[in-house]
């Protein structure tokens, strides 16, 4: 009799906390009762759909309801984490499109691996077909008195190419994109800042890390020294007073801030993966007497800028310029995303800016120019 009631306190035990679990994430969607820490990357938009009897007979509210709760199910953050921890653990796989990790635990996206193995190569002729276009685009701003320049950011893989997995090494039997495109700007005299070539030189001797670990764009420390020297080049190139950047301090720290861990983020992982202490430079942006004299900036690129868009380049040091990301969206400080294939007259809009900067990575060379040259020679 004690053995019955006992079997029969553990069953309806086992049965109340069954039941509590499946009833857990309600009361955490409904009342708030964790704080789960945020998702990194991207997440859905879906909308609670209201209910009506319209949708109800069309089974609108019934599909709109099933996708909302599903991604916004109480402990949902929680669940996805350790999803993608249980994965990692038991399989060695990362649910994050494109993630590799390299030696050491470094991590990578794959079209940075392809960029430094080749094997995304365009070809001589394509390159230059590329450049040529370019080349005529900026002809035609020199007669409206514009200048031109590209900014060829770095990538991680040729950066820590020791680091790569082992499949993802250059053997030599095929070109590489960036060598082909320095040839050919150079070739054009078209304005170019290699920031790929002056990382690796400054590389063996840097005080602070170019590049994070866990993070695909240069550090905050990288970007701070690019962000420098690009304002210097457009100044000389223009000939016009552009606000500087005085260093104050560098603060470092062992846990990676802003950009330095965003591949890590976006992979959505319970545990934290192990960083190197890395560098935060403390500025101050130095106005000009004469800000009427200022070149009206106009930076064309990749996520690569966007650190700098974020801290205010456009608000205190390019005063009244835009930031074209990937020539799709139209960034404009203090004001609504709007976007680029709504214009009317492409090359009018881009004729506005003193200055044009072409921005982007080795990852983005397969894509160089994000059509900017098609658009404005159509016009």
């Amino acid at each position: 009799m004690e053995a019955t009631r006992k079997t029969a306190i553990f069953k309806n035990s086992l049965f109340g906390l069954v039941l509590a679990l499946l009833l857990l994430p309600w009361l955490e969607q409904n009342e708030h009762l964790f704080q789960p820490k945020l998702l990194g990357g991207a997440q859905p938009q879906t909308e609670n759909v209201p209910f009506s009897i319209d949708k109800w007979n069309s089974a609108a509210f019934q599909e709109g309801q099933e996708a909302y709760i599903k991604d916004h199910f109480g402990l949902r953050p929680f669940m996805v984490r350790f999803y993608n921890e249980v994965f990692d653990r038991l399989f060695g796989e990362f649910q994050a499109n494109g993630v590799v990790q390299g030696k050491d635990g470094y991590l990578f996206e794959e079209n940075y691996l392809l960029a430094t193995s080749g094997q995304d190569y365009l070809g001589a002729d394509s390159i230059n077909a590329l450049v040529g276009q370019l080349a005529l685009v900026q002809q035609d701003l020199q007669k409206k008195g514009k200048q031109l320049m590209v900014c060829l950011a770095p990538g991680k893989g040729t950066f820590y190419a020791d680091q790569m997995p082992a499949g993802y090494k250059w053997n030599g039997s095929t070109g590489r994109n960036h060598p082909d495109f320095v040839r050919a700007l150079l070739l054009e005299q078209i304005p170019l800042f290699d920031v790929q070539t002056w990382f690796m030189q400054m590389k063996p001797n840097a005080p602070y890390p170019l590049f994070p670990k866990t993070g695909i764009h240069w550090s905050s420390y990288g970007e701070y020294l690019v962000a420098d020297s690009l304002i210097r080049h457009i100044a000389k190139l223009t000939a016009k007073p552009l606000p500087t950047l005085q260093l104050t301090s560098i603060e470092l720290d062992e846990q990676p801030r802003d950009r330095d861990d965003d591949i890590e983020l976006g992979m959505n992982l319970l545990r934290n993966l192990p960083d190197f202490k890395m560098a935060y430079p403390q500025f101050k942006i130095m106005p000009v007497r004469d800000a009427k004299k200022q070149p009206k900036v106009l930076v064309i690129g990749d996520s690569f800028f966007y650190g700098m868009y974020n801290w205010g380049m456009m608000n205190h040091v390019f005063i009244g310029g835009e930031f074209w990301y990937y020539n799709h969206e139209r960034l404009v400080p203090n004001k609504p995303t709007t976007y680029i294939e709504d214009m009317k007259n492409y090359a009018a809009e881009l004729q506005k800016f003193d200055v044009v900067v072409l921005l982007l990575t080795e990852a983005n060379f397969p894509r160089f120019g994000f059509e900017m040259m098609s658009r404005y020679l159509k016009n």
